[in-house]
């Protein structure tokens, strides 16, 4: 498995079967907009078994401080619970972390809580519904790297 950054149709497909499967293929998705957004998948090959997007935003309940919003995590169905996601996730921070670090936050699904939980990723604030789903606000705080390359340079998890 390699995690790697790639263009963001190739993690599409995923994203909505996994997280919007009522949606057709050619609806857009939350967050297609982001000209900015940083597209995160583990591959094996040429298949997309996981990915996610990170794009800078700044942490509501830590103004003042650079940061990072992750979303669309989503590993495909028959690869849950087999260390994907994590390599996914490990893949946004060490990205976060090589541009500078700041607080890396989401709106985590409450089914997803203990996943991030044991990557790292601490509560904050109280259960809310969005889009008529329970979800937690999460955040970690990512130290930046000792050296930041240049704003294009791709980069590869182990």
């Amino acid at each position: 498995m390699n995690v790697q950054v790639v263009g963001e149709a190739r993690t599409r497909e995923l994203r909505r079967a996994v997280l919007r499967p009522q949606l057709r293929l050619s609806d857009v998705l939350p967050g297609d907009e982001l000209s900015d957004a940083v597209h995160i998948a583990a591959l094996d090959g040429d298949e997309v078994l996981g990915t996610c997007f990170i794009h800078p935003s700044p942490c509501p309940w830590r103004p003042g401080e650079p940061g990072w919003r992750l979303r669309q995590m989503a590993t495909a169905p028959a690869r849950q619970g087999t260390g994907v996601g994590s390599a996914v996730l490990a893949g946004a921070v060490t990205f976060v972390a090589a541009h500078g670090g700041g607080v890396l936050w989401l709106h985590a699904r409450e089914v997803a809580v203990p996943f991030y939980a044991r990557n790292g990723l601490a509560v904050h604030g109280e259960r809310f519904i969005e889009n008529r789903i329970p979800h937690r606000e999460m955040w970690h705080n990512v130290p930046a790297a000792p050296s930041r390359p240049s704003s294009d340079e791709r980069y590869r998890v182990p």
